[in-house]
């Protein structure tokens, strides 16, 4: 027995070493994973519309709450969540949406952000920072890898449809990798997997819902929109920061039959979308005819003179993207064969346009109000053409 004591008591000691090791190391990686006061937060919330629920579902998510490590978040019906990343990267959740943000981790050795989440279901949009990432999406029957780009993700038990807006993703599946480009749509269901040409309605429909949603700031209970201002006024610089840059890329267009929200691209074409903005906020556009209106085509707007010929007097220089002119995309009109001559005058796609695709810079996309455009007057000039009441940037309102 006394010659078994003593690798018994070095085993015991190993074991205490051991067991003090890993918890040194457990602390150290909880300490990486968020450098903020929570010591598990992996993000903020900027904007939160209406029911919003955090954990297991006890525990409801208000402006400026934090999300941690392996905690799930859910939406209810008509509501939304922005939620700002340690790395000041961008995950927008729209309705009834569910996911478990898994982890994010810096990585001071390789200098980027490393990390997870599972999507359960539902539709997001996720844009990364100008951090360096490695980051993966899980969803039931792909994974999507994430180094640096914009995209809207529709995942429900059996599908997953992934249209990419800027840089690119890899996606991984039954039928293995593939890269999918901006303006690229890729889709991977029962029915088969593969690129599309465009959205699917619904993903269409939910993206443009949940964009909504954000812009409108929601009731949340019956508050007002200048009480949810007056509320984000009170928060950190950080937030008001988060959800006004939301409100600057949105512009709300207002017809005598409706209102139609306008999302801008500034990272595709800075140089017109700030043009375009200025001229908004000096209410150039207020009152202006859609001269040019060809159902199925374009609706074209922005001329002082309505004839088609007219603009501010200021020229603006290309900048041409692969984005193509899908339903609803914005482009900035130019001069037949003159470059660098685009102005005020700007065109809306009422359908599928690819012989505009690569000649015009394009500056966004109607997200809701379709249907109002297509109810447009049509001739070049219509007869009794339809007028811009006024345009604004979101960002305005209520202030």
């Amino acid at each position: 027995m006394r010659k078994g004591s003593q690798p018994t008591r070095i085993a015991v000691q190993t074991l205490r070493a051991l067991s003090w090791l890993l918890v040194l190391s457990a602390l150290t990686a909880f300490a990486v994973v968020s450098p903020t006061k929570a010591g598990l937060e992996v993000g903020k919330t900027v904007n939160v519309v209406n029911q919003v629920y955090a954990k297991t579902l006890s525990r409801r998510l208000n402006l400026g709450d934090g999300v941690v490590f392996r905690e799930t978040v859910s939406t209810r019906e008509k509501s939304a969540v922005d939620i700002r990343m340690i790395d000041d990267s961008t995950l927008i959740m729209g309705e009834l949406s569910e996911m478990i943000l898994d982890r994010m981790v810096y990585n001071p050795n390789r200098g980027i952000v490393e990390g997870a989440m599972e999507v359960v279901q539902g539709v997001f949009r996720f844009s990364t920072s100008d951090v360096k990432m490695d980051f993966r999406i899980g969803t039931p029957v792909a994974t999507i890898g994430i180094r640096g780009t914009e995209f809207d993700v529709l995942s429900k038990s059996t599908s997953t449809e992934i249209a990419v807006h800027k840089g690119a993703v890899e996606v991984t599946s039954a039928a293995g990798t593939v890269s999918v480009e901006p303006g690229q749509v890729y889709n991977v269901s029962p029915d088969g997997i593969g690129f599309r040409s465009h959205n699917s309605p619904e993903m269409q429909q939910a993206v443009t819902t949940m964009l909504a949603l954000l812009a409108e700031r929601g009731e949340d209970g019956g508050r007002s929109a200048s009480q949810a201002m007056a509320e984000t006024a009170e928060l950190s610089p950080v937030i008001q920061g988060g959800v006004r840059k939301i409100q600057e890329h949105l512009v709300y267009m207002v017809l005598a039959t409706g209102r139609i929200v306008i999302e801008l691209w500034p990272d595709l074409a800075p140089v017109n979308v700030k043009r375009f903005k200025q001229l908004v906020r000096q209410r150039f556009y207020d009152g202006l005819n859609f001269h040019y209106v060809r159902p199925g085509y374009v609706a074209e707007t922005g001329d002082p003179t309505g004839t088609g010929q007219g603009g501010s007097g200021q020229k603006l220089p290309d900048e041409i993207s692969n984005q193509p002119f899908e339903r609803g995309v914005i482009g900035m009109t130019r001069k037949k064969g003159e470059a660098n001559s685009a102005d005020s005058q700007f065109f809306i796609a009422l359908g599928r346009a690819p012989n505009l695709d690569s000649k015009y810079t394009v500056i966004g996309q109607v997200i809701e109000g379709m249907h109002l455009l297509d109810q447009l007057q049509p001739g070049s000039p219509p007869k009794r053409p339809d007028k811009i009441i006024t345009l604004w940037v979101a960002a305005e309102v209520g202030n």
